[in-house]
């Protein structure tokens, strides 16, 4: 009996030591530290604007009186947004990062002033000048570069480049979308076509209207009597979906979703080979439908419209001789950064597993496959 019970034991003993060999990797790269971080990636959107535009009826449509800023412009409340969102990376990678050098961070933003705007505040925040970079005592703050192109040659963070075949096939599937609506939905619309002046014919045609009454809302307007039925409630799930149609199926994810994956994937594959030793950050300011571009492109789906400020961290971690990738998620400044799994991946995604599950969007070739 004695002699049994050691064989057990011995068994078990070498079953549990198979156990941990075989999973002590996995148990490893579950505690990403710290001091395992090799690279970040930030993808935010703007802070508070004005309207973009203005519906026929639009009480407030006098831009003189009630824009003096302009529209699509971003407002004191927005430079704030984006200050505060500075402020909170600059608490979580301080020491990663603790200030601002030329060869360690590149910042790319979209050709608006919203955008270029938004990541001027969030630098001012996160990389004030110290020591040797105060050059004014009166103003703690330094020039950082801020890169970008013009939107009409933008593929990447904000893709208004010209693409015939994206714009055909997101036709299509809106033409789908709006085969399949309701009489309700049909009913909404000609609801919103009396009392705005405008054609409301699509679900991309409410969400122009809904846009432009939640700016109004957040820049403290009191919206018509006519809206209290329909707004936001009976607008809000139509607009989200207009911002989904962009990457309603993996055609449109490869165009709008696949460049800004693309990018990002591929400064951490530089990292990992040793080909940027220095950098440490890489920024891109945007907007609402680059972050969910990103995100559906990675087939998440299940997430929180983003507002304004919202953001997505993408970490490199290095743990012995693999990279992996963490991601977080702000869907607000106001919401601290959660952790998001990415789809098809071990948690936390190691980066060739990621490389290998994303390239079908990466492969995106905008220059012929947008005129094929």
């Amino acid at each position: 009996m004695v002699e049994l019970l050691n064989k057990d034991e011995k068994v078990f003993s070498l079953i549990i030591t198979i156990m941990i060999y075989m999973s002590r990797d996995t148990i490893f790269v579950h505690s990403l530290k710290p001091d395992s971080l090799q690279l970040v990636a930030v993808l935010h959107r703007h802070g508070l604007r004005t309207p973009i535009q203005h519906y026929e009826n639009d009480p407030y449509k006098d831009q003189e009186k009630y824009w003096p800023i302009g529209l699509g412009q971003l407002t004191n409340k927005g430079k704030k947004q984006l200050y505060n969102l500075g402020g909170q990376l600059r608490n979580k990678y301080k020491t990663f990062i603790p200030k601002y050098y030329a060869n360690s961070v590149r910042v790319n933003s979209s050709d608006f002033d919203r955008t270029l705007m938004s990541v001027g505040a969030l630098l001012a925040a996160m990389f004030p000048p110290i020591r040797e970079q105060i050059w004014n005592f009166k103003l703690l703050w330094q020039p950082i570069p801020i890169y970008s192109v013009p939107a009409t040659q933008d593929m990447v963070i904000s893709p208004l480049a010209p693409c015939p075949s994206f714009w055909t096939e997101h036709k299509k599937v809106l033409s789908e979308i709006t085969s399949n609506e309701t009489p309700e939905d049909k009913e909404l619309y000609k609801y919103l076509t009396k009392y705005t002046g405008e054609s409301i014919n699509t679900i991309c045609d409410l969400q122009y209207i809904y846009d432009t009454l939640l700016t109004e809302e957040r820049n403290g307007f009191i919206l018509p009597k006519w809206t209290i039925p329909v707004f936001p409630d009976r607008m809000k799930d139509k607009s989200n979906l207009c911002a989904l149609s962009y990457t309603a199926n993996d055609i449109l994810k490869r165009f709008y979703g696949g460049p800004m994956v693309k990018e990002i994937s591929h400064q951490f594959k530089e990292k990992s080979e040793g080909h940027i030793k220095d950098k440490k950050l890489f920024l891109y300011s945007g907007h609402d439908l680059s972050i969910i571009n990103v995100l559906r492109a990675l087939d998440i789906n299940d997430f929180i419209h983003p507002d304004f400020g919202a953001s997505i961290i993408f970490e490199l971690h290095q743990l012995q001789k693999k990279y992996y990738v963490k991601m977080l998620y702000s869907h607000s400044v106001e919401v601290e950064h959660y952790e998001l799994d990415i789809p098809k991946c071990a948690i936390p995604c190691p980066l060739d597993e990621l490389l290998s599950i994303t390239e079908y969007v990466r492969s995106v070739d905008w220059s012929t496959q947008c005129f094929e």
